[in-house]
């Protein structure tokens, strides 16, 4: 059990590390997680036959794209990642058209291609809050083993620092796909109410996101606790000054600060 607890942060350090990678790179290509996406956008279905695919699932560095059948989706083609990355619905909807016709004529709102807009910058920095926080839970489990190999400490402060910096960034990033995937599906289904489109959030995502999040707060505070007592324990058994050299500090300054002995005094008596 001891060994265990000693392993603990590393342990939750390495499945937040896995999880941020799938949170990061879910969506990349179709064989990737295409079901864990941020939220996903449903245009209008008075545009048939224009080239508008039927959904559009968003992620962190991609967006997928494909058709309903029978209410489940099929996917076709995802983009290429980038990072940072926003999806621009305007120049994707038109370039799938081949520009030939407006947004509005698609039924699409201009009100949502802003609210795309406004959430731009906040989308593109959840990729590299994504990649410093799994960068640094990987640093902690490389500390770990490095300390393993030489017979370190249980935690150091290093790894702490490293757990509590890789929770911050995690903990952001999962508020930023928190706010995105339910308040702005609102905006979305808000203002496409009249025109038919939809948008829904992904639990899939939120959930990974969120477990790797919790996962490096228990190993923080784990980290936290052994720190402080292997400090406390290391404060108990220092060794502590022997009272045995004062008393002989003390009787070496006794017999300094005394007069000559007798044999001294008799010595040069007799001289």
């Amino acid at each position: 059990m001891g060994r265990l607890v000693n392993y603990f942060p590393t342990i939750t350090a390495f499945i937040a590390f896995i999880l941020s990678l799938l949170c990061l790179f879910a969506g990349t290509q179709l064989t990737v997680l295409p079901g864990a996406d941020i939220l996903t956008v449903f245009p209008s279905n008075k545009s048939q036959d224009t080239g508008i695919h039927d959904f559009y699932s968003i992620y962190v560095m991609s967006y997928c794209e494909g058709d309903l059948m029978s209410g489940n989706r099929r996917f076709m083609n995802c983009s290429k990642a980038s990072l940072p990355f926003a999806f621009d619905p305007s120049s994707v909807l038109l370039e799938e058209t081949g520009n030939t016709t407006s947004l509005s004529n698609l039924g699409w709102p201009d009100t949502i291609t802003d609210d795309f807009h406004s959430f731009g910058m906040t989308s593109r920095s959840m990729g590299p809050l994504y990649c410093i926080g799994a960068g640094v839970a990987g640093l902690a489990i490389v500390g770990r083993l490095w300390w393993t190999i030489r017979r370190g400490p249980r935690q150091s402060v290093i790894e702490l620092v490293l757990l509590l910096l890789g929770f911050a960034m995690l903990g952001i990033a999962s508020i930023i796909a928190t706010v995105i995937a339910f308040q702005f599906v609102g905006l979305v289904k808000d203002h496409g109410r009249d025109t038919g489109v939809n948008a829904e959030y992904g639990p899939q995502f939120l959930g990974m996101t969120w477990a790797a999040t919790g996962l490096l707060l228990g190993g923080s505070i784990t980290s936290l606790v052994m720190v402080l007592v292997d400090r406390s324990r290391s404060d108990l058994t220092a060794p502590a000054d022997d009272p045995g050299d004062e008393t002989k500090s003390d009787q070496v300054s006794v017999k300094s600060s005394a007069g000559p002995s007798d044999a001294e005094t008799e010595k040069d008596g007799n001289h």
